[in-house]
C-alpha cells in the first residue's frame, strides 16, 4: 500500500462525519451451528457496501460488502465480492496477501491506541498485525491466526471474452484471539473499525473503503478514519 501522507498526531480524530453500523447480536445456537448454517445466517443480516472509491485514479468494476455480528465470545464477519480477475500469490500466513484478490478489517478496542489489523485473500490465507501505525507493527503468531475459523465459497468463470469472479469469506473471530486486549465479552462495546476490498497487483488494482480516506496515496492505516460499529 501507499506511504501515509497526512501528517496527522496518532488516532487523533478528523472533524468530519464518519460511518456507524450496529453489529447483530446472534443467538448461541446458531454460533454453534456449522459453518454452512452461519454463513447462511449472515445472509440474512444488513449487507454493507464497500461504496468509497478513496482514490479515484484507481477505477475498477470490482463490489463489494460485509455484514457483521456477534456473540459474547465470538466476532463474525462475512465479506462477499465481486470482481472480474483471479491473482493469488501469496499462500503462506503473514504474507503479501493484499497483492491478491484480498479483504480487510482494521479494528481498534476502546482505550486502546493500538490496532489489528487482519487481511485474508481470496483462499483464506491471512495476514494480522497490530500496532499503532503501518510502520510500528506486530505480526500475530501462526497459531493465534489459525483459531479463526474460515469457510471460503469461490466461484471463477474465465475466458478471452469475459471474465467473472465471485467469492464469499466468512470470518469466525473467538475473544482469544484478540490477545492485546482484555476483553470479557463483545457484548454492548463500541469499536472503531473500518473494511476493505484490495488487489494491488491485480490487472486494475482497486482500494475499496467502507469509511473515506483522505490521503494522496492508498493507505489503509489510518485509524483516524475508522468508523463506529456498535454491538448490540
Amino acid at each position: 500500500m501507499g506511504s501515509r501522507f497526512l501528517k496527522l498526531e496518532p488516532n487523533k480524530l478528523i472533524n468530519r462525519e464518519t460511518e456507524s453500523i450496529i453489529g447483530s447480536k446472534l443467538e448461541h445456537t446458531i454460533m454453534c451451528a456449522n459453518l454452512n448454517i452461519l454463513s447462511e445466517e449472515m445472509d440474512r443480516l444488513e449487507k454493507v457496501e464497500l461504496k468509497n472509491v478513496s482514490w479515484p485514479k484507481y477505477q475498477s468494476t470490482a463490489k463489494a460488502n460485509f455484514s457483521i455480528a456477534h456473540q459474547s465470545d465470538q466476532l463474525t464477519i462475512k465479506f462477499r465480492v465481486t470482481e472480474k480477475h483471479l491473482s493469488v500469490k501469496n499462500a503462506e500466513i503473514n504474507g503479501a496477501v493484499n497483492r491478491d484478490n484480498c479483504v480487510e478489517f482494521f479494528v481498534q478496542f476502546p482505550d486502546c491506541e493500538e490496532y489489528y489489523n487482519i487481511e485474508f485473500n481470496c483462499l483464506g490465507v491471512g495476514k494480522i498485525g497490530f500496532g499503532k501505525s503501518r510502520y510500528d507493527r506486530w505480526l500475530l503468531d501462526e497459531t493465534l491466526i489459525k483459531s479463526i475459523k474460515i469457510d471460503l465459497r469461490l466461484r471463477y468463470c474465465g475466458s478471452i471474452i469475459n471474465n467473472n469472479l465471485n467469492w464469499e469469506l466468512l470470518l469466525v473471530i473467538p475473544l482469544e484471539f484478540f490477545c492485546y486486549n482484555k476483553i470479557s465479552s463483545f457484548d454492548g462495546m463500541l469499536l472503531r473499525a473500518n473494511f476493505y476490498k484490495c488487489g494491488d497487483d491485480l490487472p486494475d488494482p482497486h482500494y475499496l473503503t467502507w469509511n473515506k480516506i483522505e490521503t494522496h496515496e492508498p493507505d489503509f492505516h489510518q485509524p483516524e478514519y475508522f468508523g463506529e460499529v456498535q454491538l448490540a
